[in-house]
């Protein structure tokens, strides 16, 4: 078990970190479409494609500077000690990269800001939920601890402990890694 209690809630404040940077990104993203913003970039000689990746490369970039911030809080403030600084840098890479793409699937679901803040917000919450950023996995029901597999929360929050405190092997860690960039990768496609 960890040896602090921070390090049992820490990562579950490093994916509310995650949580906020997707949403506001999203939201931003349907504002500058809604606002005209996207129409006067599109007049730039680059592509839209090359617009929304540079959105999403500043959004992994959010992500990953929160989430540095909140290592070194945890480490100098709280005694957090990670088993493996390595696997942790995987994790926060692997879970940022999740969260960004969730953001570019998020950002084409509303047509107006408050759309796209109501649909962001009530899908993040439902994932930090289900994953286990409200209630922890093992006082969760059975059935629910077992549906908290197709929560990408659950995963950035198993990868996070894999690295602060349950010392993870790279072999055990390669699941939780794997469910994060295809869910990113499979986010970057659909938005």
């Amino acid at each position: 078990g960890p040896r602090r209690s921070f390090e049992f809630t820490f990562p579950q404040g490093m994916l509310w970190g995650l949580i906020a940077c997707a949403a506001n990104f999203a939201i931003s993203l349907v504002k500058e479409r809604t606002s005209g913003t996207m129409g006067r970039l599109l007049t730039a000689p680059i592509t839209r494609r090359q617009i929304l990746l540079g959105k999403a490369v500043a959004c992994l970039a959010a992500m990953l500077a929160v989430e540095a911030l909140l290592v070194a809080v945890g480490t100098i403030g709280f005694g957090v000690r990670p088993a493996s600084w390595t696997l942790l840098a995987a994790a926060l890479l692997a879970a940022a990269a999740a969260f960004t793409g969730i953001m570019m699937a998020l950002s084409a679901v509303g047509t107006t800001e408050q759309a796209a803040s109501g649909a962001a917000w009530a899908t993040l919450l439902v994932l930090a939920l289900l994953g286990g950023g409200m209630v922890p996995l093992f006082v969760m029901p059975s059935w629910m601890a077992t549906a908290s597999g197709v929560s990408p929360a659950k995963w950035a929050i198993l990868a996070f402990e894999g690295a602060l405190w349950r010392g993870f092997s790279p072999s055990e860690m390669a699941l939780p890694l794997g469910v994060l960039l295809a869910t990113g990768a499979a986010g970057l496609v659909l938005g």
